[in-house]
């Protein structure tokens, strides 16, 4: 469907779009001056890069030693190294941007300024610093939080980007996003029912939230619709979980909560049986992502297999996740809608016309969820299918996998999907038995629409009045309040349990493609179609795809 023109374009779009979006931030920490001496101490054992800021010069502190007196240092003073200058003009575009695999940029998260009036006695080799004349001292380090944010930015522009330029996606096949307060700002968490696109796949969802209280005790947070589609949400309720700053509780996807204490991780992971793919599993938000792409197989699915070790006694496990779905599947579904033309609206209502089981029959023939095994003395045996997600930010989830059946100090788990429709941060295995958590959950307090609508009544209790949302730039901002305190020895874990669907709005003008749309009737088509237009794109513009890795 797309000219071979038009393919380049877009994967150098696709491309330079993302590139231009995801950026790697640092941030400076702040230290009490009047702490300078404690401060000297404790920088020098982690072997940071000292700098000192002289007025509008800067020089490296090669040597640093507290006299007696701790009121002063004995420094020897060197010419600052050009990849040290970076924080001099506040990283790139003076935005604490840096390039983390940029020798010349990568040193900055490593390094302390100290700040003094100017002196005109500061000058290469020796020197004696008076630290009641430092007034500021700033400790870099990496900016997780800024970082992983432009990331999710960078993938939207990216799809935003083909969008404008191929017009195959015309609008994300996404669902309505969720931010909540985090101490800062709202921050976007993630996405609610993805895949609901018809009223009976309708459905709850159970969305882990990272936020903390405002300063009046609040909890809040924010439903949108950003793209296209008309958004229908039964209820919402917060769950506040509290449990031991020393595990971590996390949900799955049918609400079920599970206590986490000693997450392993996999001994050996491997795509397809061939490559290895370990390092992008054991670690989570390190950006080293597993994309399930291998264009090998000759039917469009990719399987990751993983062992890890297991007590020999242990009769259940939890998989832990961090993972999301591509923006490659998105690309595809708008390629499959373009198809209908100007029929789609006729036979999206044909759609509504079906049972629940009749539609996700074909969702699951074309392989788009993520199904999960566990190897078994009979075999393969499947433990679950996670539903789609959405692609614009990870979501942790655990599935309680049985073991029973498992015999030895180890075991295999599977993931299967097609090809490219998840992407996998990070995978491990607990083992653990249960903490003790407690649960209160929250009904809104108050829920006000982007025009100032009271809309708590249509946000409270699964009643099927659902809380409208039809148009771009719609907004619910909803408020919680806990009755329950935290003691210093715990901590709280934020879930947000919402109920609903979503319907698409497209308006293509072109005729149906009937020839094109017939390949889709057969099982596991929409994954090998993938595939082909992958390997299509890539042979058009190997040197994008080079670029991308």
């Amino acid at each position: 469907m797309l000219t071979k023109t038009l393919r380049n374009f877009t994967v150098a779009v696709f491309v330079a779009t993302f590139f231009y979006a995801c950026q790697s931030y640092y941030k400076a920490n702040t230290v009490n001056p009047a702490s300078s001496a404690k401060s000297i101490d404790n920088l020098k054992t982690s072997e940071r890069f000292f700098i000192l800021r002289n007025g509008d010069e800067a020089f490296h502190i090669k040597s640093i030693e507290l006299n007696a007196d701790q009121k002063t240092a004995k420094c020897f003073l060197e010419t600052l190294p050009a990849n040290h200058e970076l924080h001099l003009t506040n990283g790139i575009n003076g935005k604490k941007i840096y390039r983390k695999k940029d020798p010349a940029y990568s040193g900055v998260i490593n390094e302390v300024h100290f700040y003094i009036p100017k002196d005109n006695a500061a000058a290469t080799g020796s020197y004696t610093l008076k630290l009641d004349d430092v007034s500021k001292i700033e400790v870099l380090e990496h900016d997780k939080k800024r970082t992983t944010n432009s990331y999710v930015k960078g993938a939207i522009f990216t799809a935003l980007g083909v969008a404008v330029v191929a017009g195959i996606i015309v609008v994300l096949s996404s669902c309505p996003f969720v931010s909540a307060y985090d101490g800062n700002d709202f921050s976007l968490q993630g996405e609610i029912y993805g895949g609901s696109i018809y009223p009976q796949l309708c459905r709850p969802d159970y969305l882990p939230l990272k936020m903390a209280p405002l300063a009046d005790g609040s909890l809040q947070l924010k439903i949108t619709n950003e793209l296209k589609e008309k958004q229908y949400t039964d209820f919402a309720k917060l769950w506040k979980v509290t449990h031991s700053k020393y595990s971590k509780v996390m949900v799955d996807e049918k609400g079920n909560l599970f206590s986490i204490t000693n997450p392993q991780s996999p001994i050996t992971a491997t795509l397809n049986g061939r490559k290895n793919i370990l390092p992008a599993l054991s670690k989570a938000a390190d950006f080293n992502l597993l994309s399930m792409d291998d264009s090998t197989q000759s039917d469009g699915r990719n399987e990751i297999t993983m062992k890890f070790k297991k007590p020999a006694d242990a009769k259940n496990g939890r998989l832990v996740l961090s993972l999301k779905n591509s923006y490659f599947l998105d690309l595809l579904y708008g390629e499959l809608a373009k198809g209908f033309g100007q029929y789609y609206a006729s036979y999206m209502d044909q759609q509504k016309k079906k049972s629940k089981e009749e539609l996700l029959k074909w969702v699951n023939e074309q392989q788009i969820p993520l199904d999960i095994s566990v190897n078994t003395e009979k075999g393969w045996l499947n433990t679950t299918s996670l539903t789609t997600i959405g692609p614009v930010a990870f979501r942790e989830t655990a599935i309680e996998v049985d073991l029973s059946a498992v015999k030895g100090d180890e075991v295999e788990i599977k993931l299967g999907s097609g090809f490219l429709f998840w992407e996998i941060d990070y995978a491990a295995m607990d083992f653990s038995t249960d903490k003790s958590f407690s649960i209160e959950k929250l009904n809104p307090e108050s829920a006000i629409d982007e025009a100032g609508r009271d809309i708590l009544p249509e946000l409270i209790g699964e009643d099927g009045v659902y809380h409208q949302q039809p148009s771009i730039g719609n907004s619910a901002t909803i408020v919680f309040k806990s009755k329950t305190k935290i003691d210093e020895s715990a901590t709280a874990t934020y879930i947000l349990e919402t109920k609903g669907y979503y319907e698409h709005i497209r308006d293509f003008k072109n005729p149906p493609d009937v020839k094109f749309l017939e390949q889709f009737k057969k099982p596991g088509a929409f994954p090998l179609y993938g595939m082909n237009l992958y390997k299509k794109l890539k042979k058009e513009s190997p040197e994008a795809f080079a670029k991308s890795n």
